[in-house]
């Protein structure tokens, strides 16, 4: 799955990520920005290119610009370095989403649920001591379906390197930030026979 033309990408073909039965979070890939196909989650809805163990495994659905907010606004940054915040804080103010709240993911938050890292105040993001060795992940919380898809197509803007992109809803607030890092990284194996 190295084609871009297997999976196809365009914004209004987005998928949730979902756990066995109910909705848990959504995953996006899309191609890097170099030439050669690399993919850091952006996926269409149709089962059409996918992998048949997603399919059977009922984890996709489809995430609509109509989709609503859900939890409070901000951004969880898994794998992400400190000196990169002034660029994902450039992106919000062009995005007009400056009421974000950006949170590094610290040691403690693994294990915590996705609803306690997103509730977590951090004062001086100079001063958080960010969590190692974690795939580069940001959640998305607050966010209507149509701006999740706004800040996710203009992250290549930023320059920074890719990221999977994953939604706070209902059924993935109380899991256990560990367990779906997990998912998502699972989830993007699958998909691009890579390391997150």
């Amino acid at each position: 799955m190295s084609s871009a033309t297997a999976i196809g990408f365009t914004v209004n073909w987005w998928l949730h990520c979902h756990a066995r039965m109910s909705p848990s979070c959504f995953v996006s890939s899309r191609l890097s920005y170099n030439s050669k196909p690399n993919f850091n989650f952006i996926l269409r809805a149709s089962s059409e290119g996918l992998p048949s163990e997603l399919i059977e495994d009922s984890k996709f659905v489809p995430l609509n610009a109509e989709d609503p907010r859900y939890g409070p606004p901000a951004l969880l940054l898994l794998g992400f370095e400190a000196h990169e915040v002034l660029k994902i804080q450039q992106l919000l103010k062009e995005l007009d989403g400056e009421f974000l709240k950006v949170i590094y993911c610290t040691e403690d938050m693994v294990t915590r649920s996705l609803w306690e890292a997103v509730h977590t105040t951090q004062h001086n993001l100079e001063e958080v001591k960010i969590a190692k060795s974690l795939p580069r992940i940001c959640f998305l919380s607050g966010l209507s379906g149509e701006e999740m898809m706004m800040f996710i197509d203009s992250f290549p803007e930023t320059g920074l390197r890719p990221a999977a992109f994953a939604a706070l809803v209902p059924n993935s607030a109380n899991k256990p930030l560990q367990e779906l890092i997990e998912e998502i990284t699972g989830d993007h194996e699958t998909l691009t026979g890579e390391q997150l």
